[in-house]
């Protein structure tokens, strides 16, 4: 039940405080496979609906003539008149220009993408080295305090993947978008899996940042893979982060929102933007940071 998933965190807390790791990674587990059988049914229609029909590409149109009947229950009869119904594009206006700008406007963002993050990354690398220090980047940053709250993130986000299904689905681009997508499998299936490894690897982050702050004894012997959870989980976290651009791009390109969301302004895809490189950089040098910590500790 959803009431007892805060019990199962903190009873999970309480063994990592007395040492009880496998115990407190059952606990943790037991956490996300309570949250998928609760909503069961989402995952099963994702790995059984059939795949996006390509009667689904988003195509522009400003207006569209038809024909209205009004049936008058008195004199049972029936009057037609014309209509025009206003069909409006994407904000950006992007989804009415030609294929192959579309399709330069996906890789262009991609590019972007790279060329924004690389200088944050090394603005990160600075400033670990010259204003933090080295050492205490490792203890209140990598340790403890980054994989915590960047796995409460990806935690929730994992979470609403199934909460909020239909939302996600929404913004997934469908068949032909750009006249490149042509990614096999349903939206809902999609969703899903990205789901999925968000949860348990946001799960994975916090539980090691968790196990860091609180320290271990002197003389305990350690399990090699554990110490190696947090690089596994940041480097996944980055790679899915690139994974799931695309419906970001879908957002801007074609209007996409997630559910009844009103019409996103340009100011929000900068926002957006803004945000996903600061999440790639942060998980990009807690993923290279935490290995090399890890890495070293071994050789000791």
């Amino acid at each position: 039940q959803p009431a007892l998933h805060p019990a199962f965190f903190v009873v999970s807390l309480a063994m990592m405080r007395r040492r009880c790791v496998p115990s407190s990674v059952s606990m943790l587990l037991l956490l996300i496979v309570s949250c998928c059988v609760q909503h069961h049914h989402l995952l099963i229609s994702a790995f059984t609906l059939p795949p996006p029909s390509l009667s689904r590409i988003h195509q522009p149109t400003k207006t569209c003539s038809g024909t209205v009947i009004n049936f008058d229950q008195t004199t049972k009869r029936g009057t037609a008149k014309s209509s025009s119904l206003v069909i409006k594009l994407s904000p950006s206006g992007i989804d009415e220009w030609p294929i192959i700008s579309q399709t330069a406007v996906f890789f262009g963002a991609y590019a972007g993408l790279v060329l924004a993050s690389y200088p944050t990354i090394k603005l990160l690398e600075s400033f670990s080295q010259s204003v933090v220090g080295l050492e205490r980047w490792r203890i209140y940053m990598i340790d403890s305090t980054l994989p915590i709250l960047m796995g409460l993130v990806y935690l929730l986000g994992g979470i609403g993947h199934f909460a909020a299904a239909d939302s996600f689905q929404d913004i997934y681009p469908p068949m032909g978008t750009w006249g490149i997508w042509y990614l096999p499998g349903s939206a809902a299936f999609h969703v899903a899996w990205t789901g999925i490894i968000e949860l348990f690897c946001g799960a994975g982050l916090i539980f090691s940042g968790i196990r860091d702050a609180i320290g271990s004894e002197d003389g305990e012997e350690e399990n090699i893979l554990i110490n190696f959870i947090k690089p596994i989980c940041a480097s996944m976290l980055f790679l899915l982060t690139i994974l799931v651009t695309p419906a970001n791009i879908y957002m801007l390109t074609h209007g996409a929102v997630m559910g009844d969301t009103a019409p996103l302004d340009m100011s929000f895809h900068v926002i957006r933007f803004a945000v996903q490189v600061t999440f790639l950089s942060l998980l990009f040098t807690l993923a290279r940071d935490s290995f090399f910590y890890a890495w070293g500790d071994e050789l000791d």
